[in-house]
């Protein structure tokens, strides 16, 4: 575990900074045949970035209240985003609603702003939960297999479990995010059908973060019905990218809109 590099930056925040960087490469790179300028792309990345980084604290600290309640004057934590506690599911609902708003007052189709971000947006994924290992959160349970990692002293999951080994999760969820990467890429010359490969997208990434849900460690408030609150969201970002192939019309692709 490396929660800083060279004792002067913070290993997640490093990631998270270069998955945006990629995704705004890449995003601007498939934006050219829709016609969308660089600085069309850049204003929308610009507001993925903004709300993603509120929603992802905003939805842990509606799913922890408790934390923030208690007698004394807590709240104010809530704001206290550097001292960790986020949820990635947040990030991603708030980044959909922001891009439909934005792009719609630009005019642009959002299914085809979604179908240029989607694999940024699973790339990043890939690389900030990387950014997740080295600073030690997010972890799984204890495990046996041959796959645990015993994480060193002073970490959460060692705070947690003891010298126990567990399941890297953030692994999991990495390598799931650039096997998802690389399909949604292959996928696209297959199809070209508007909107197609943000569905697979939601498809795919709710299947593997469904999974990975399995291993990882949750308290019991983050648990409904013996499923966590991510599990659910995952089912319904499953059933949304269903709907999205169901409902959008079977037609090509657009190759201007700008």
């Amino acid at each position: 575990m490396h929660p800083e590099i060279l004792g002067l930056i913070k290993s997640y925040g490093l990631m998270l900074a270069l998955s945006f960087a990629l995704g705004l490469l890449l995003s601007i790179r498939r934006g050219r045949p829709y016609g969308l300028s660089a600085d069309t792309i850049m204003d929308l990345v610009f507001g993925v970035l903004v709300s993603s980084i509120v929603g992802v604290r905003l939805f842990f600290v509606l799913t922890h209240l408790s934390e923030f309640s208690g007698e004394g004057d807590p709240w104010y934590h809530a704001f206290f985003i550097w001292d960790g506690g986020l949820t990635l599911y947040g990030g991603i609902l708030l980044a959909m609603a922001t891009v439909w708003i934005m792009a719609r007052r630009r005019g642009i189709p959002f299914l085809v702003i979604a179908d240029i971000f989607s694999p940024g947006v699973i790339l990043g994924i890939g690389i900030t939960r990387i950014g997740c290992f080295l600073g030690g959160c997010c972890f799984g349970k204890p495990t046996g297999y041959a796959c645990g990692v015993h994480f060193p002293l002073g970490s959460p999951p060692v705070d947690t479990f003891g010298p126990l080994a567990v399941y890297p999760t953030q692994l999991f969820s990495s390598g799931g995010g650039f096997l998802i990467f690389g399909l949604l890429l292959l996928a696209e010359r297959w199809h070209q059908r508007r909107g197609a490969t943000f569905a697979l997208f939601m498809i795919l990434y709710g299947v593997q973060r469904f999974t990975v849900d399995f291993f990882r460690y949750y308290t019991s408030d983050q648990m409904i019905s013996g499923l966590t609150n991510n599990q659910w969201i995952s089912v319904g970002l499953v059933v949304a990218g269903l709907l999205v192939l169901v409902l959008t019309p079977r037609t090509g692709k657009s190759d201007h809109v700008g």
